[in-house]
């Protein structure tokens, strides 16, 4: 062994002088702390060889103990990285490989070389070249026959669907992400529940208790003592709007029963077939005893002309309007501000819309002259909602559906609806008993005429747009004649073209 190495010293020897005379400094690390071998009798090649071997045989030295304390340490972190994860991590370093900042290479007596400057040489280069060795892997693993393999693979496998149950909760969501599952959807469709007449949801609601009855009357009795202010501010030229949650039109109407020195006039603005233009014709020709024609701004002008004139028979009058903000009313709004502004006509009005203040603009607001009162009663709308369509049983469509079918639909789509309807309503003036019907060939002939379709297919489109949605029916006469109608009221139809 001593010869050996003997015989080896002088290369080796000559590979330091090469490497100090490049200008490289040997060092050795031991347990973190980096120790530099340099003092002035290595500066210079003229030192001995012997004490090269020694230093050669120190650096081998301190390596090797390093490497055991590095492979201990790596070995406890690999195992606790196991437990946690279930996996084991290999890392093979490829032969040739080097860092950008600078390169270190494994020499053949174990001790590590670490470049500061200048270039390395050719010898230099063939011992790194032939001294890259692929490292061991962190956790040491079994490399007997395929069967302990596969068992290891079964039990790596197991640890990983132990952690997915076990493991943290966004790790179990993402994989949960990645799972095939089936879908658990239900087969039940509204069509299968069994169909309710009108009058058993009407006895329905009317069967559910009244909740709090004591806090609701004592509410109602704080209201009620207010009745004295809205007088005296009606009395002072102003209109009062009420707001709030529930129902107010039973106290709304109790305090207008109240107000007996002038006629009072209520409307319902929640009646979804509302015809403001019949009202206000209602109002001139038996309250006032005129003569009303022409259009709603025009019926509200001459109203509002009357209780300016000095040779009224009436002095002032009451109007109570429930759900001002009604479907109906809502393009009506500058017609009633005409009649609030008198300041002989006192205006009351609710308003159950969150955004009803966004109907009138500033003009409107400053006829209208508001003071807002809160009118919370937390009572239910049984009478505003009593038009509503809450059967499951019934195959008509109501006003509101229709305007809420139309809006969806283009202007030529309206044109359609709007032929049938106008005739319908020009033919039940002369018959009210029995509604009219148009025959499908004058109906396509109409709307041909005004541009409304081109061609045939185009108007049976048209037609299945409607029929779809109940808005228009049709039936077949004995010989053969097919007609064509909407399912609905003159005046019903008279409110939805006003709408529209």
């Amino acid at each position: 062994m001593a010869e050996n190495d003997s015989s080896r010293t002088p290369q080796t020897a000559s590979r330091a002088r090469n490497r100090f005379d490049m200008g490289l400094t040997l060092t050795t690390t031991r347990q973190g702390r980096k120790t530099l071998l340099k003092d002035s009798t290595y500066d210079t090649p003229t030192r001995s060889t012997s004490d090269v071997a020694e230093l050669l045989k120190l650096g081998a030295a301190v390596e090797a103990d390093d490497k055991e304390n590095s492979s201990e340490e790596t070995g406890a972190h690999a195992a606790a990285g196991q437990d946690i994860y279930g996996f084991q991590r290999r890392v093979v370093r490829k032969r040739g490989a080097s860092s950008l900042r600078g390169r270190s290479t494994r020499g053949r007596r174990g001790g590590t070389v670490k470049a500061s400057r200048g270039r390395p040489s050719k010898d230099a280069e063939n011992e790194d070249d032939d001294d890259d060795e692929e490292e061991e892997p962190l956790v040491p693993t079994n490399n007997g026959s395929s069967s302990d393999e596969a068992d290891g693979a079964d039990s790596a496998y197991a640890e990983h669907l132990d952690f997915a149950q076990t493991g943290p909760t966004y790790e179990r969501y993402f994989q949960g992400l990645h799972t095939t599952r089936a879908p658990k959807t239900s087969d039940n469709t509204l069509s299968k529940l069994p169909t309710q007449s009108l009058s058993e949801t009407h006895a329905i609601l009317k069967s559910v208790p009244l909740k709090h009855k004591h806090e609701l009357q004592l509410l109602e009795s704080l209201h009620r003592r207010q009745f004295r202010q809205w007088y005296f501010e009606l009395s002072n030229k102003f209109n009062l709007v009420f707001y709030g949650y529930g129902s107010k039109r039973r106290l709304i109407n109790m305090f207008a029963s109240q107000c007996s020195d002038a006629p009072v006039v209520i409307i319902n603005g929640y009646f979804p077939a509302l015809n403001l233009k019949q009202t206000l014709e209602k109002i001139a020709s038996e309250a006032l005893e005129l003569s009303a024609t022409g259009s709603v701004a025009d019926i509200a002008a001459l109203i509002h002309g009357y209780f300016e004139s000095k040779s009224r028979a009436i002095d002032h009058m009451y109007v109570v309007v429930h759900n001002i903000d009604g479907l109906c009313l809502r393009k009506h709004q500058a017609a009633l501000s005409v009649l609030a502004s008198s300041p002989r006509i006192h205006f009351l009005a609710s308003v159950d819309h969150i955004e009803a203040p966004l109907i009138w603009d500033t003009s409107s607001i400053t006829k209208f002259n508001w003071i807002w009162h809160d009118l919370t009663t937390f009572e239910p709308y049984t009478v505003e909602t009593s038009y509503e369509n809450l059967s499951t049983e019934t195959k008509e469509i109501g006003p509101r559906g229709v305007l809420h079918v139309l809006a969806s639909l283009t202007e030529n789509a309206k044109g359609v609806f709007r032929v049938l309807a106008e005739f319908q309503i020009a033919e039940s003036i002369m018959d009210t008993k029995q509604s009219a019907e148009m025959p499908y060939n004058s109906y396509f002939t109409m709307c041909r005429d005004q541009f409304l379709v081109s061609s045939e297919t185009t108007f049976r489109s048209q037609l299945t747009e409607f029929r779809d949605h109940k808005v228009i029916q049709s039936r077949h006469a004995p010989d053969g004649t097919e007609f064509v109608f909407i399912p609905l009221p003159s005046s019903t139809l008279e409110t939805i073209l006003e709408s529209m």
